[in-house]
């Protein structure tokens, strides 16, 4: 009976085991952009933009509008007039009926309707590059946070293997006093690096779940939807410096962004200038009016027809308040400029810093790997004339923890090439395409 309880017990956490599914990073940035609210809501933004770009936002179109009225009134009424008749009217009653189509179209602004229109098309062209930039943030972040939970798995991987080995160490030296060849002070040793190894595993699986319940923030899953992640971080990218500064320049987000806004504020000082300018409007309208009175001389006014004409003003002087402007946005404008070469400058510094520490973390993932290797054997020996009493447990215990340096330099090294990687893509705007 114990061996079919234990056998149902190792097939239900197989079937648990199946039942999380895979998460690979493709999978998890497909997900992140389709769900996760920034991205939503700088896709709406985009999508307001799109509906602002119109001739009518920009004043090209003519704008029409139907009036009308209906009024009446009962009145008592008493005129003389000058021949002398008199009329004397209790409870007259007067309507008055108005209708109009009324035209306008402005034909000449100073050129303002078409920087106008102009710049809402660099709005939204504006509103695109920064879907992408928040695009290119949240494939970053998932990224990040993906290798994040792969180098918590594998540290805690590599925390239980050597858990193994306190545990081990631990019984040889329970033997070792139980046969008084070794003091207590070697097994309370082993017992404590044994707690600490337990101690660590729990912490690295509390960082584990933080970390997922960060990517699922990001792909906006339930807080405590499970799943599998790849178990290797993988690094196939070979940048070269000279092109990623050409591509950076010109392809960066942050710099397209900047550029933008530099030709929207042109845009705007062509806006401020057409004030100085004539404004010259065409104008129509279709009226009707009927007028009905039992008081005064006209009993019955009825008219309608079309009419239309030309208006023209020229603002001649208003403090000076145009020019003001001008120069304000002229001042912007440079502004903007300067935002743009520092935000160049900071790019060149991003790319420039991140491209070394993915050269340097290279060599050092190298080393480390080679002196992994190095340090297995060299527990393994250590362990070995440990059993045999030819090394005593302080030996032993420098052995492990030289394992362990290494374990954890190795696997930090790998993401932080990984984490170098994902900001150069980033920085060249190859992160999203």
């Amino acid at each position: 009976m114990k061996l079919f309880k234990y056998f149902f017990i190792v097939l239900g956490f197989c079937n648990y085991l199946v039942a999380q599914d895979l998460l690979t990073v493709n999978d998890a940035i497909k997900i992140g952009l389709e769900k996760n609210y920034s991205v939503l809501i700088v896709k709406n933004n985009q999508e307001i933009a799109k509906t602002q770009n119109n001739f009518g936002n920009a004043g090209m179109s003519p704008t029409v509008s139907l009036n009308g009225g209906l009024n009446a009134a009962n009145l008592d009424s008493y005129q003389e007039f000058n021949t002398g008749a008199i009329q004397d009217r209790t409870g007259a009653k007067t309507n008055n009926l108005s209708a109009s189509l009324n035209a306008n179209w402005t034909i000449f602004d100073g050129l303002k309707m078409f920087a106008v229109k102009k710049r809402l098309d660099l709005n939204e062209g504006l509103s695109a590059m920064e879907l992408k930039q928040q695009m290119e943030n949240t494939v970053y972040d998932i990224i990040i946070t993906y290798y994040n939970i792969v180098k918590t798995l594998e540290l805690i991987k590599a925390a239980k293997q050597n858990l193994s080995i306190y545990e081990e160490r631990k019984k040889l030296a329970k033997l070792k006093l139980e046969i008084g060849s070794d003091s207590k002070v070697d097994f309370l040793l082993s017992q404590s690096d044994e707690n600490k190894a337990k101690s660590a595993i729990i912490q690295l699986e509390l960082q584990l779940l933080n970390s997922k319940v960060a990517l699922n923030n990001l792909l906006n899953k339930p807080a405590d939807f499970d799943y599998k992640t790849s178990d290797s971080i993988i690094v196939n990218y070979d940048p070269s410096m000279d092109e990623l500064k050409k591509s950076a320049l010109t392809a960066n987000s942050s710099i397209q962004i900047s550029k933008q806004n530099e030709l929207i504020f042109t845009q705007s000082i062509k806006e401020a200038r057409s004030a100085n300018m004539p404004l010259v409007q065409l104008n129509g309208a279709y009226n009707f009016t009927r007028n009905q009175s039992q008081a005064g001389i006209i009993f019955l006014n009825r008219q309608n027809g079309l009419n239309g004409g030309i208006t023209a003003s020229w603002l001649l002087f208003n403090g000076n308040k145009n020019n003001k402007l001008v120069k304000e946005r002229n001042i912007l404008a440079l502004n903007q400029k300067y935002t743009t070469e520092q935000a160049q400058i900071k790019v060149n510094g991003l790319v420039y810093t991140n491209y070394k520490t993915f050269l340097l973390n290279k060599q050092i993932v190298d080393l480390e790997l080679q002196n992994l290797k190095d340090s297995k054997e060299v527990l393994d020996v250590s362990i070995e004339r440990y059993k045999i009493g030819k090394a005593n447990l302080l030996e032993t215990i420098e052995t492990q923890k030289n394992l362990e340096d290494a374990q954890t330099r190795y696997i930090n090294a790998l993401y932080a090439i990984k984490m170098a990687e994902t900001e150069l893509l980033r920085a060249n705007g190859s992160l999203v395409k």
